[in-house]
């Protein structure tokens, strides 16, 4: 979605003060519409690629045996799969029904800015984090029992059935602190806005966790305060308020 006119000034008002406004997201790469802010980082799948001035910090990907592993995995639960990375997603065939209602959920835009690959080869797959989709929750379940017991599982059972998985390393939330403790940047003027429960973790490794109004409940309830819905200034009326800005 396009920004809106208060979060860019929001943005620019930050750096003007001599602060860093940084995006964190489950996407491999920064999406096109919001390149225009000129954002100073980039926290991304979840945490396990990280770039900061165009420079990368981290990057923490599946290696060739871990590939292999999961793609077998995959074809024995039938699970189609999105394995993200900074340069693109690795996807199983589009067809797939389960696949198909993922991107219609999350409104997955296959001319977008992430260019979707269908067709690869294993080596060719560069990604720290994979998205499994399965038709019935035991399904997930049983193939989360399969993993290996130290790799970071997010699961999912409302809209559609998923989980997320990750190396062991960073999470989004550890992501954040990694970075803004490299950076040299006071505790007291680490602030983080989040809309969803992966951003639970995020809200705990600052000192100002706002959760949006139209966030989750659960993530309202463990948030530093609350502000208005992401479409009604939101961002710029939080960072307003506690002198961010």
């Amino acid at each position: 979605y396009e920004p809106l006119p208060s979060t860019c000034e929001a943005v620019r008002l930050l750096q003007e003060k001599g602060h860093y406004a940084v995006v964190a997201s489950a996407r491999g790469k920064l999406p096109a519409v919001l390149e225009k802010l000129n954002f100073d980082g980039f926290i991304g799948c979840n945490g396990n690629y990280i770039t900061f001035h165009q420079e990368v910090l981290y990057d923490n990907y599946f290696k060739p045996e871990n590939l292999d592993f999961l793609l077998g995995l995959f074809r024995e639960y039938d699970a189609p799969f999105n394995f993200t990375g900074s340069l693109g997603i690795w996807s199983s065939p589009a067809d797939h029904p389960v696949l198909q209602r993922h991107r219609e959920l999350f409104g997955a835009d296959l001319s977008g800015d992430e260019p979707w690959l269908f067709s690869w080869q294993p080596e060719e797959i560069h990604s720290g984090m994979v998205t499994a989709m399965f038709a019935a929750e035991q399904q997930m379940l049983t193939c989360r029992d399969c993993l290996p017991k130290d790799w970071l599982v997010d699961m999912y059972t409302t809209e559609n059935i998923r989980m997320d998985i990750h190396l062991p390393g960073h999470t989004k939330g550890k992501g954040v602190r990694f970075l803004h403790e490299k950076l040299g940047i006071d505790f007291a003027n680490t602030f983080a806005f989040g809309d969803a429960r992966n951003d639970l973790e995020m809200m705990r490794q600052v000192n100002y966790g706002i959760a949006m109004g139209n966030a989750t409940e659960e993530l309202k309830a463990a948030a530093f305060a609350v502000t208005d819905d992401v479409d009604k200034d939101g961002i710029y009326k939080a960072l307003k308020k506690y002198g961010a800005i």
